[in-house]
């Protein structure tokens, strides 16, 4: 774990370290909210906060594909939206940041288009 502290220049300090074998579960908290919170379970619970909500997801992706490529164990990833964590969905890709903001901006211009239909 490394903290990032911004004062007149970048400084990054390392804060714990864990072994991705004693990971047993990450709890997104809140998969239905833009919500940069986020549990890590190892013998102890661990609260965290990424970045961003982006920047959460991009960690969930990360930790699983580093398990599924080396330990292939029962990793727990629950309270994260399926959809931006699996590589089967349509909407995965190398830059899945980029296509979950498309996304994002796909629904709100459906609901804009919606919105300016005139009632009969």
């Amino acid at each position: 774990m490394v903290k990032h502290f911004r004062d007149r220049e970048e400084k990054y300090e390392v804060v714990e370290k864990w072994f991705l074998k004693d990971l047993e579960m990450i709890d997104g908290k809140e998969a239905d909210t833009d919500n940069p919170y986020f549990d890590m379970h190892f013998h102890k619970v661990y609260s965290m906060e990424a970045y961003s909500c982006a920047s959460k997801y991009t960690f969930a992706r990360t930790l699983s594909n580093l398990n599924d490529t080396y330990l292939k164990k029962d990793l727990k990833i629950v309270n994260f939206d399926s959809t931006y964590l699996n590589d089967d969905s349509i909407w995965s890709s190398n830059n899945r940041d980029c296509l979950v903001l498309m996304r994002i901006c796909f629904y709100a211009s459906n609901l804009l288009c919606l919105s300016l239909c005139p009632l009969s």
